[in-house]
């Protein structure tokens, strides 16, 4: 694909990103001499129908669109039986890739962040269109911090046709889908709320709400699951915060925001330190208290007794009392024949043992009269490996003593140096970087006097860093010589001329006199220039200049 033109117009120059249907690569519009993003739709997907018309509806959903915080759509076609999308090229990384490598933001900055992707989400439901994959691969973050949410691959319209397949069809991302995404329901814009929600609790306390051992699993969790406040795993999160977070990931999208802009609205407040619209959490220990009403004073009427009725109704009392006393002695007596002496089974409230280690949690809910299994490890960057990140059933919640309880233990992920890139070629790159787990992320052309054109300028993360498997590395690759075009010194005298040609930089030698020049015969001036104006020349080239004056500067050695 590299070097390839696609509709006899883009330039198809690298490939700066891989997704799960569709490659993207750097390239060029020499129409409109600007530099483009192009999604090319992956081969395998090319003769499927229904990924081919997931790809167009993704060009026509985003081509509707224009906001600062949306990746602009400028074309899309096909070429030969290849799809393509062109887009306007990002210079940046993308979220998943900033927190995967370690790069959490601050509260103050995670709620910035989040403002700015609903704004874009707010002008999309304007439109009619809801993304359905909020995710961080999806959020770029531009080198000045400008955020650009992306790929609008499984949008819809909202007043468009569906087919059956997009609507029984569970899309998105496990760990960032809403409850009525997974359970294969009827979508609305407050879908992209919850993804929004998920996105800003991973910025917060590092990772997900929900993770597990299978996406099915995680989207059971989703479904039936309350998430773990964002404060219990980072205490800088301040209540505001939490209680936005909360707010955004009610499982009934009732209880929701509504609209991205009142998400952002309450966004705005937390950043102002305002208080916010959304309900804040009951602190620790705190337990909801229904009070009962109270019962209105009721006059009875009057009651006049029949003569001689008295002793009737007394009669009928101690019959009836008989009876249940007889019926009560009855069903005890079977009670105790049926169950024995079986003791009567206590209930007790699961205690929280999030953060601590294994071997603790396990004293304390033993201790409960709970039983513990072997525990569930999870790589989680942001928890000190060993201790408890999840528990099920949940803390606080009633159980019969002799329960099983079941344990999410962190561990650490593997983490890699990574390895010194400087002077290599692309392809050099790229095995080194294989060889140690990690991908290649985005390249960036820089003109370079010291190092060869398609040599490795730069890299970020630099040399040396440790970072988890599987991360990208982006770099600066050479260009070459800066390359500029020769002006015309001609008619200047020679300081002047020598001056101007030093700054760019080039070097200047004075080759004597030359035949003077008609449109200058004035003496001392520059009446020949070598190479001539307009030549391509590189940094550093030499120019040699000719005046035509008989007191002409002494001729360099």
């Amino acid at each position: 694909m590299n070097g390839s033109d696609l509709g006899n117009r883009y330039r198809v120059e690298a490939r700066i990103g891989t997704g799960g249907m569709a490659d993207v690569f750097r390239g060029f519009d020499p129409v409109l001499h600007r530099t483009v993003a192009i999604k090319v739709l992956n081969e395998r997907f090319a003769s499927d129908e229904s990924f081919v018309d997931r790809f167009r509806r993704e060009a026509q959903a985003a081509a509707r669109l224009n906001h600062p915080n949306i990746v602009g759509v400028f074309d899309h076609g096909s070429d030969d039986g290849t799809q393509y999308i062109v887009m306007e090229f990002i210079e940046g990384r993308t979220l998943a890739d900033a927190l995967g490598a370690g790069r959490r933001p601050t509260p103050t900055q995670a709620a910035e962040i989040a403002k700015h992707i609903c704004d874009a989400l707010a002008a999309a439901h304007a439109q009619g269109v809801i993304h359905r994959d909020i995710k961080p691969a999806n959020i770029m973050v531009t080198r000045d911090g400008t955020v650009k949410v992306m790929d609008f691959g499984i949008a819809r319209l909202v007043s468009g046709p569906e087919t059956a397949p997009q609507t029984s069809a569970v899309l998105g991302t496990a760990a960032y889908l809403s409850p009525e995404q997974a359970q294969g329901q009827r979508v609305d814009a407050r879908t992209d709320i919850y993804s929004l929600g998920t996105v800003l609790y991973e910025m917060l306390a590092g990772r997900p709400p929900f993770a597990g051992e299978s996406p099915v699993a995680i989207a059971y969790k989703q479904v039936n699951e309350p998430p773990v406040p964002p404060s219990r795993i980072n205490p800088d999160v301040p209540p505001s915060l939490d209680a936005v977070v909360m707010r955004a990931l009610a499982k009934n999208p009732a209880n929701r925001y509504q609209t991205a802009r009142e998400f952002a609205d309450d966004l705005d407040r937390v950043r102002e330190g305002r208080p916010v619209l959304a309900t804040p959490l009951l602190a620790a220990g705190e337990a909801t208290q229904v009070i009962s009403r109270a019962q209105h004073t009721q006059v009875l009427p009057p009651q006049t007794e029949a003569p001689g009725s008295g002793r009737k109704v007394w009669l009928g009392v101690l019959i009836g009392f008989l009876i249940v006393a007889v019926l009560a002695g009855a069903g005890y007596l079977i009670y105790k024949a049926v169950s024995g002496n079986a003791p009567a089974q206590t209930t007790v409230a699961v205690r929280d043992v999030f953060g601590k280690t294994f071997e603790e949690a396990k004293k304390e809910l033993e201790a409960q009269g709970l039983k513990v299994v072997d525990p569930v490890t999870q790589v989680d960057e942001n928890a000190v490996p060993g201790t408890v990140i999840a528990q099920q059933p949940t803390a606080n919640t009633p159980v019969t003593q002799g329960s099983t309880v079941t344990l999410t233990v962190a561990k650490a992920s593997t983490k890699v140096p990574v390895p010194d890139l400087s002077d290599m070629t692309l392809a050099q790159a790229q095995d080194a970087l294989a060889a140690v787990g990690l991908g290649l992320g985005s390249k960036i052309d820089q003109p370079s006097d010291t190092v060869a054109q398609g040599h490795v300028i730069s890299q970020d993360p630099l040399a040396g860093a440790k970072v988890k498997k599987g991360s990208l590395v982006d770099v600066t690759v050479s260009s070459g010589p800066q390359e500029f075009t020769l002006p015309d010194v001609t008619c200047q005298s020679f300081g002047a001329a020598r001056s101007q040609l030093r700054a760019l930089p080039l070097n200047v030698v004075n080759g004597g006199t030359a035949p003077p020049d008609p449109l200058c015969p004035e003496p001392n001036k520059v009446s020949v220039q070598d190479p001539s104006a307009g030549t391509k020349v590189h940094a550093n080239d030499t120019v040699t200049l000719y005046t035509n004056g008989l007191t002409s500067p002494t001729p360099t050695p």
